[in-house]
């Protein structure tokens, strides 16, 4: 992300060092990446992940995890129940408490430039048979093999890293015990 004038005083800025920016009046400001979240759902035989697929730009069509940006004074908790509540419809006793899988960064393509932000993944299991409402801005919602996810149709680089990330956590030490 480029910054351009400071928002403390309107004079120009300079980039000093990478994300770091220094107006003529001595301001420091900070372009740091913008948190969000995003949460997997993994079958109880752990072999199928819940998908969702994108109802707008960027990468209209392309599969994605429920998700999205945190608002505000939002814990990165309170945002993913927010966004799973928006985006598909689930209330937190539909689905058992969020495990932290690790967290990725990206670019979000946004206005011609991509605009950093770091996203905290879980993943968790459905625990009721509430239907599934895509909402917001997904189109639907599908499970997919785990084993088998095309990364070719995944909208972004931290959603690629969750689900390889599940992918090692369930198919990989499977594999290994047996």
């Amino acid at each position: 992300m480029e910054m351009n004038f400071c928002r403390r005083c309107g004079r120009p800025l300079k980039n000093t060092h990478d994300h770091v920016y220094q107006c003529t009046s001595g301001h420091v400001l900070y372009a740091n990446a913008s948190p969000a979240v995003a949460v997997f759902f993994v079958s109880a035989d752990e072999h199928q992940i819940l998908l969702t697929t994108r109802g707008q730009e960027p990468n209209l069509g392309m599969l994605d995890a429920p998700g999205g940006f945190v608002d505000g004074s939002e814990t990165f908790e309170e945002a993913a129940a927010r966004e799973l509540t928006e985006e598909l419809g689930l209330s937190p006793q539909d689905y058992e408490p969020l495990s932290y899988l690790g967290s990725a960064c990206d670019g979000y393509p946004y206005a011609g430039e991509a605009i950093p932000f770091v996203t905290n993944l879980y993943w968790s299991r459905l625990t009721t048979d509430t239907p599934l409402q895509p909402a917001d801005d997904v189109a639907s919602v599908s499970w997919y093999d785990l084993s088998a996810v095309d990364f070719g149709k995944i909208h972004s680089e931290d959603i690629c890293i969750g689900i390889r990330s599940l992918q090692q956590m369930f198919l990989d030490a499977k594999a290994e015990k047996q």
